[in-house]
């Protein structure tokens, strides 16, 4: 799967909490190299942190910690610049699987003037991106994977993957919210019917109301391992980036996302 990812440090308060997802998933997703990208942002104060020296040996120790507790091989790269493209970047120039960052990291003032980096991350980058909250629960080892889906060509990359961690042995849950969007009703059934007679692990949910809300509240719930979701799914606006299904979960939700791009 998600082989070698891209894991982003920035040294918030809040980011130390990254560290207690990583055993379930790295695990997850049979992850084996991780490369440590700390970005020192152009328009930012600098502080006594930002000297390359420290951030250097920070990166070092951390590295160290995750190399000895979890068995995976760890690397580390300091770019300045604006985050979301940097690390981009490195995922790229380092030819990484996957990319792995935490939200709400930095305060709504700062989101405010310079945009939200996970935001960012989700709208530029062409590989998958797995975000996680700072203020969610780790999952227990047998928390399902959940898929979320509306039956649409676009949904199909998101659907694959669901399918991957199922054939791993990971129990599933796919859900589809009618929300009177742009959804072809049929397809979105034909998608469920589908999973759950190939895949005895698989359970399904229709579920109406609000898009978003329903697939946050879904994934509380079922207090989900990783939430499956294509960044795009039925829309009559082509060429998006980012759908806002997407948007809102990526931003919102407490359980781990993994983001698939279109």
């Amino acid at each position: 799967m998600l082989k070698h990812c891209v894991l982003t440090v920035d040294y918030s308060g809040e980011w130390g909490h990254t560290l207690d997802y990583l055993p379930s998933l790295l695990a997850l997703l049979q992850c084996e190299q991780l490369t440590l990208v700390h970005v020192v942002e152009v328009f930012k104060r600098k502080f006594l942190q930002d000297q390359p020296n420290i951030v250097e040996e920070n990166l070092k120790a951390i590295a160290g910690r995750i190399r000895d507790d979890l068995q995976v091989a760890v690397d580390w790269e300091v770019r300045s610049g604006f985050a979301a493209s940097q690390i981009i970047d490195v995922a790229k120039a380092r030819k990484a699987d996957g990319i792995i960052a935490l939200n709400r990291s930095h305060s709504p003032i700062r989101e405010f003037f310079m945009g939200n980096i996970v935001l960012n991350l989700a709208r530029l980058s062409h590989v998958p991106l797995v975000v996680v909250s700072s203020d969610g629960v780790v999952a227990s080892e047998n928390a399902p994977v959940m898929l979320a889906t509306d039956g649409s060509t676009a949904t199909h990359v998101a659907q694959d993957w669901f399918e991957r961690f199922v054939k791993a042995g990971r129990n599933g849950v796919a859900v589809w919210v009618d929300s009177d969007r742009h959804d072809d009703e049929v397809k979105a059934h034909r998608t469920l019917a589908a999973l759950t007679s190939t895949y005895s692990g698989v359970t399904c949910r229709d579920l109406q109301g609000d898009a978003v809300n329903k697939l946050i509240e879904e994934a509380d719930e079922l207090n989900a391992a990783l939430l499956v979701i294509a960044s795009r799914g039925s829309t009559p606006i082509e060429h998006l980036p980012i759908g806002k299904v997407a948007e809102g979960v990526v931003l919102k939700c407490q359980q781990p996302v993994l983001l698939l791009p279109a």
